[in-house]
């Protein structure tokens, strides 16, 4: 019964050195140039991008004329450039203005907008 134990460990053993050494990088040049050049991102780095991404269109929007005091929210998705816009405006010429002072910044595909019309003064 001990051989057998013994057996099997040293089997099992042999069997993980296999795996862990054919996992392991090879450091041949070519092996190199085949691999990715970044590591994926993490979540919090994927988070990151977004917020820094979010803010570039917001800062635009902010400087537009028109749209500073505007009640403008911005969710954007850096890697894809998908920027979508919530919040309150009191014009339909502010949600064109919005749109396209989003559509501007560098790395930007696409504007959603979701802005909602502000009814004014209603009781």
């Amino acid at each position: 019964m001990d051989l057998r134990k013994v057996v099997i460990g040293v089997a099992a053993a042999a069997l993980l050195s296999t795996v862990a050494y054919a996992q392991t990088p090879a450091s041949s040049p070519d092996a190199d140039a085949a691999a990715p050049a970044q590591a994926p991102l993490t979540k919090k780095a994927v988070r990151q991008a977004n917020r820094a991404f979010a803010r570039r269109v917001q800062q635009a929007i902010y400087k537009t004329k028109g749209l500073a005091d505007a009640d403008i929210v911005v969710f954007a998705k850096a890697n894809t450039g998908q920027v979508t816009l919530a919040g309150f405006i009191e014009t339909e010429d502010q949600d064109r203005l919005a749109q396209a002072a989003a559509a501007k910044v560098q790395g930007v595909t696409s504007v959603t907008s979701k802005l909602t019309l502000q009814e004014q003064g209603g009781n």
